[in-house]
């Protein structure tokens, strides 16, 4: 077996002629294929030239849905590993020209599949929700003496165009394959949004917040960003405004689907807004 997550069983299985991976969805009461979306982007990383595994079958056993793709040889990349972080940027380049058309429905956001008007009422709802009685302020998100702050935070977007299309979600080195070239596995976490700054909005977010599961150096940072071709001027300001409406909007998520994850989310979130807030006035931080 192997690790699979809190979504999937996962054991690798080999023959004389095949050496695959085995996934099964742990809940079969799933009304939509939970694969659904990473065999597309298996497929659409695969075409943009990212190196990741190859689609063998899918199906369902039962009530239960299965994917199969190949055993991709090599071992997990180091976190200390630079030329697997340029590695990263690269790719995040390469998914940043992924034409989203043909995506499954799950691919999307509540608010639609015209990605550029989807990111438009997200940045709105999330500034509408800045009212004198937000539950966030009683919650100790943040302060209500920040809210104009943050306020001016989220609108910049609404004046800022973002590209969008495929974001991985999850592009951590634990994500990464190390062997005879890098490859990126693991794609059940993607899903459409601006790129290339999703993702590296949760590089950004490891980095600065000093995270230990999913550590980001400072030196990976910049390989990064200099695999992307991003200038770390020009990405400072987006990524504090981008970790600050994630940080907002996933608290107000757990409140309304998800409230025994409240109290994890509503002091991550906290931190991350304190400490974006600190870097916007000159404060010192990571990144």
């Amino acid at each position: 077996m192997l690790p699979g997550g809190n979504q999937n069983v996962v054991a690798r299985v080999q023959s004389e002629t095949r050496d695959v991976v085995v996934r099964f969805a742990r809940d079969p009461s799933q009304a939509v294929d939970p694969f659904d979306i990473e065999v597309w982007a298996l497929e659409a990383a695969a075409d943009a030239g990212i190196h990741t595994s190859a689609v063998v079958a899918r199906g369902w056993a039962a009530d239960t849905s299965y994917l199969v793709v190949e055993y991709i040889a090599g071992s997990t990349a180091s976190p200390d590993d630079l030329e697997a972080w340029h590695a990263v940027g690269t790719w995040l380049r390469a998914l940043s020209t992924v034409d989203t058309t043909s995506a499954p429905a799950e691919l999307f956001s509540r608010f639609g599949r015209d990605l550029d008007a989807a990111w438009r009422a997200h940045v709105v709802y999330n500034l509408a929700e800045l009212t004198d009685d937000d539950p966030l302020i009683e919650l100790g998100v943040y302060e209500r003496s920040d809210q104009d702050t943050i306020r001016a935070m989220l609108a910049s977007h609404l004046n800022r165009a973002l590209p969008q299309g495929l974001i991985h979600g999850d592009l951590s080195t634990r994500n990464v394959v190390s062997g005879d070239r890098y490859a990126v596995i693991d794609w059940g976490a993607a899903h459409a949004g601006p790129v290339p700054w999703g993702d590296l909005d949760v590089l950004h977010r490891w980095h600065v917040m000093e995270d230990p599961q999913s550590p980001v150096s400072a030196d990976a940072w910049a390989e990064v960003l200099r695999g992307a071709g991003i200038d770390p001027e020009i990405a400072r300001p987006v990524l504090r405004e981008l970790a600050v409406l994630g940080a907002m909007d996933v608290v107000r998520w757990a409140i309304a689907q998800c409230p025994d994850r409240l109290d994890e989310l509503r002091e991550s979130s906290r931190r991350v807004i304190h400490r974006m807030l600190m870097a916007r006035v000159g404060r010192p931080t990571p990144g």
